[in-house]
């Protein structure tokens, strides 16, 4: 099956997910804590992205593992998509791709 959906990464919901995940880290909270690290301002927590990635296969019908490879941060603030074709998966921002995914019917390391 084939789907894609947008999803939008605003400060209320990284603030909402840091709830559900317990993980307050200021790197994804506090705007001045994060200008100070080499991220130069707050991320997105790698879970929540993996909790799109993993929803995305499961509304899409597509069976096997995925495997999440994290290549650049993603800012809080940022609009992503998330595409399954298939066995491909694609988390996108515009046109870079911050997240490599790889599904099979068990995880790769």
């Amino acid at each position: 099956m084939t789907g894609s959906s947008g999803f939008s990464l605003d400060a209320a919901t990284i603030a909402a997910w840091a709830d559900v995940v317990d993980d307050h880290n200021p790197l994804h909270l506090d705007p001045e804590f994060a200008a100070r690290t080499r991220f130069g301002t707050p991320i997105v927590h790698g879970s929540l992205l993996f909790a799109l990635a993993c929803d995305a296969l499961q509304t899409s019908g597509t069976p096997g593992a995925v495997t999440l490879r994290f290549r650049a941060p993603v800012p809080v603030g940022s609009t992503v998509s998330v595409t399954v074709d298939g066995a491909h998966l694609r988390l996108r921002r515009g046109d870079a791709e911050p997240v490599e995914a790889h599904v099979g019917p068990e995880a790769t390391s």
